[in-house]
């Protein structure tokens, strides 16, 4: 393992530790313990400011910490264990395979529902329900996966996310 690559592995755990949080944080804020999303209480959310911000913010958390995950802790992962990278499609099909994410299938429909969740609010909020709906229950399963991928790469790969002055990250 090249120091490099584990320091950065290590920065990259570090970084979503903190997504994460931020992402939990801001669905607890926006919907509470209830991710059952009808039209008539998103047009509620939309119809105040806090709660047009709310869902913004919640939409660009949910974006960042997929971004992050598929594109940074995912590779990162696997070269660290020895994996050969592909596509992005594969790369998730490998992760389910050694147990480490639920479903690749529903990773690649997150990435689908990040642009919805961030343009869509304003002009049809009867389409968007049903994908805050689906994002909401997304971000639980990309919390329950992240924290999969954590507990695997930290003893196993020997990563220390709070090593080199690498902070902010909880633990697990």
């Amino acid at each position: 393992m090249n120091p490099d690559s584990r320091l950065r592995l290590a920065q990259i755990i570090a970084l979503v530790d903190k997504e994460d949080h931020h992402l939990v944080r801001v669905r607890q804020r926006l919907l509470g313990d209830d991710c059952a999303v009808g039209t008539e209480r998103l047009k509620e959310l939309l119809a105040d400011d806090i709660g047009i911000d709310r869902l913004k913010s919640f939409g660009a958390k949910f974006g960042r910490m997929q971004d992050t995950v598929v594109d940074k802790l995912i590779p990162a992962v696997l070269r660290e264990a020895g994996e050969s990278l592909a596509a992005a499609i594969d790369n998730l099909s490998r992760m389910e395979r050694l147990e480490l994410i639920t479903s690749a299938d529903e990773w690649l429909e997150m990435r689908g529902l990040r642009n919805r969740l961030v343009h869509e609010y304003i002009d049809r909020p009867e389409d968007l329900a049903p994908a805050l709906e689906r994002a909401c229950r997304f971000s639980e399963r990309m919390h329950t996966d992240y924290g999969s991928i954590r507990r695997y790469a930290v003893p196993r790969l020997r990563i220390d996310p709070l090593e080199n002055g690498v902070g902010g990250a909880t633990k697990r």
